[in-house]
């Protein structure tokens, strides 16, 4: 359960991520009609970085599956959430939850079968 949540995570930030890629999210008016843009248009190529951080700690744990690990990519997505909430962070909260649950469900699924 915790890896098929890890991989939820790893989907939901690679759909934001491509969805921040692709999807014109910035517009403008040039004075005679409003126009659209990327983020890439807007930013450049360096804008690939903090749209795939996310991208890139939800694949950490898929990787060396330790439940640290699962752990500290929740907070830390989390954190990335947070602290760019304004701009691209509110796109990755799905996957910052997906992965928070991942790394609590391990604990649960002890005690569930110690339980039962």
């Amino acid at each position: 359960m915790k890896t098929r949540l890890a991989v939820a995570s790893l989907g939901l930030a690679s759909a934001a991520a491509a969805f921040l890629l692709v999807w014109p999210i910035y517009s403008g008016f040039d004075g005679r009609k409003t126009t659209h843009a990327t983020l890439l248009q807007v930013n450049g190529s360096w804008a690939l970085l903090p749209v795939l951080f996310p991208v890139f700690l939800a694949c950490l744990p898929l990787v060396f599956r330790k439940q640290a690990l699962r752990i500290l990519a929740a907070a830390v997505m989390l954190g990335f959430s947070f602290i760019s909430g304004f701009t691209i962070g509110v796109f990755y909260v799905p996957a910052a939850i997906a992965m928070l649950l991942a790394a609590c469900v391990a604990d649960s699924a002890r005690l569930r079968d110690a339980l039962w």
